[in-house]
């Protein structure tokens, strides 16, 4: 019995480093994204989703493999000898996931930087769109005598 959570102990991380091998995967697509001229931020959000799915998945492995520890905990301890191949291939999987959520965690910073560039020359774009809008609209307005060339906070007096 004891072998068995031993053995969903194992099994647990690695399904946890496959979900993790996901996430990074899924970011590294997204810097992708950002490093295109037009920006696709439908995509850049699917992405997102799926990142967040991801980490629902961890959080329940995560969930799991504590209640398999809190069963199986002590007799690990008390006969490390007897279950010493387990507990390498377990802390190798472990040092494995540090080592995959640190390259997750340089990849999201370099995204966040990223996205708040993409974000911000979105915003330039719109502003310069928006004001080429109006000078269009205003030309129109003055080449068919819409536009009378008086300012509204012009004295009319005279």
């Amino acid at each position: 019995m004891e072998r068995d959570y031993i053995i969903a102990m194992r099994e647990s991380l690695e399904k946890k480093l496959g979900i993790l091998d996901e996430i990074y995967e899924l970011s590294r697509l997204q810097q992708e994204l950002l490093s295109e001229e037009e920006m696709d931020f439908d995509s850049f959000d699917r992405y997102f989703d799926d990142k967040d799915i991801c980490i629902e998945k961890l959080n329940e492995l995560d969930e799991g493999f504590e209640l398999l520890y809190n069963r199986v905990g002590e007799v690990l301890r008390d006969r490390k000898e007897s279950y010493a191949e387990e507990i390498r291939v377990m802390q190798d999987l472990i040092r494995k996931i540090t080592d995959r959520s640190t390259s997750i965690e340089a990849l999201e910073e370099r995204n966040r930087k990223g996205i708040a560039d993409a974000l911000a020359k979105a915003h330039r774009q719109a502003k310069e769109s928006k004001r080429s809008v109006s000078v269009a609209m205003n030309y129109y307005k003055q080449m068919n005598g819409i536009y009378d060339g008086t300012s509204s906070k012009m004295d009319k007096k005279k």
